[in-house]
């Protein structure tokens, strides 16, 4: 009898602790293509047709989730969604190093594995070596540092930019 109750015991919690915990934050799907909701964040709205919630349990790589939030675009056709590896390994030359990612310089600390960028939203991809900073140069570490810019107003006005014209620009007269 006292190995059957250790038994149901040993039974019962490892049963209550092996569940896997439900996100608070619901699955999201754009045209039907899963999406972390970092990736919300460089949706244009007035590109949203219709929004559709639905209150049921998801595994979505590996994660449990409490509901699914489907958004459908006006123009579904209009979204290539790259992971950040992809960007990496088609906007850049990074093949060893350790990368830390920015977009429009915000460092992307969640969801690196589940992230995703629409392709037109990227307007240049810039990489900085820690060669570059004088601080780390003697350090045993070796990372880059991609920067996405993406096509935002900021990004876009040429207020905004910075160009040098003429002579009398760099002091010469």
């Amino acid at each position: 009898m006292k190995l059957f109750l250790s038994l149901l015991l040993l039974f019962v919690t490892t049963q209550f602790f092996s569940q896997n915990s439900k996100n608070i934050q619901p699955a999201l799907f754009l045209d039907s293509v899963s999406i972390s909701s970092n990736t919300m964040k460089y949706i244009n709205p007035d590109d949203i047709k219709s929004i559709n919630s639905i209150k049921k349990d998801t595994v979505v790589n590996n994660s449990l989730y409490s509901e699914q939030i489907h958004i459908r675009s006006k123009n579904p056709k209009k979204y290539i969604f790259l992971s950040l590896e992809q960007i990496k390994y088609v906007y850049t030359t990074v093949e060893k190093n350790a990368v830390i990612y920015m977009i429009n310089g915000e460092f992307i600390k969640e969801d690196i594995d589940t992230f995703k960028l629409d392709q037109n939203y990227i307007l240049k991809v810039e990489v900085t070596n820690s060669n570059d900073f004088y601080n780390l140069r003697k350090s045993e570490s070796k990372f880059d540092i991609i920067n996405i810019l993406g096509k935002t107003k900021q990004n876009l006005d040429p207020k905004n930019r910075t160009s040098l014209k003429g002579y009398e620009a760099i002091g010469i007269k």
